[in-house]
């Protein structure tokens, strides 16, 4: 598959197998495939995807799990207008995936895995910045006490 990859990624200029397996875990295939870039393509939306479930999950937090809460009762300004792009980002990357389910064109899924790669590449800083501050809850917010006020 590897060497599949590198052909195509000579012939659409396409990062890396390295660099896309290191991304996106494109090894895990392990298949031969008449239509590599779908699969590939396919492998990368599962991260696209689930990582605009974390993101809708921390941007309307009606059922987070307890962990999230301090961190979405305390987050800036600054990281809700990085959450809401990156957010739009990988939605709009979302919606190109879906029309490439219809019909398959080799040229058209190499046009969408780059964009994937290059989308993600631009937003892991702030994926990761998020991420650490989510490990790491402010410790100057005030903890509320239960009480029943009767």
């Amino acid at each position: 598959m590897k060497k599949e990859y590198e052909v195509l990624a000579k012939k659409y200029s396409l990062p890396s197998f390295k660099q896309i397996n290191e991304d996106f875990e494109i090894e895990k295939l392990e298949r031969e495939s008449e239509t590599l870039l779908r699969s590939i393509r396919k492998v990368m939306m599962e991260k696209i995807v689930n990582s605009l479930g974390f993101l809708e999950m921390l941007m309307n937090p009606m059922n987070a799990p307890r962990m999230y809460i301090n961190f979405v009762n305390n987050v800036s300004q600054e990281d809700k207008k990085r959450m809401d792009k990156m957010y739009s980002d990988l939605g709009d990357i979302s919606v190109l995936a879906l029309s490439r389910e219809i019909d398959y064109d080799e040229r058209g899924e190499a046009v969408l895995v780059k964009k994937i790669s290059d989308a993600w590449f631009s937003l892991k800083k702030d994926f990761r910045e998020i991420l650490n501050k989510i490990g790491q809850p402010n410790n100057n917010t005030v903890k509320r006490e239960r009480s029943y006020f009767g």
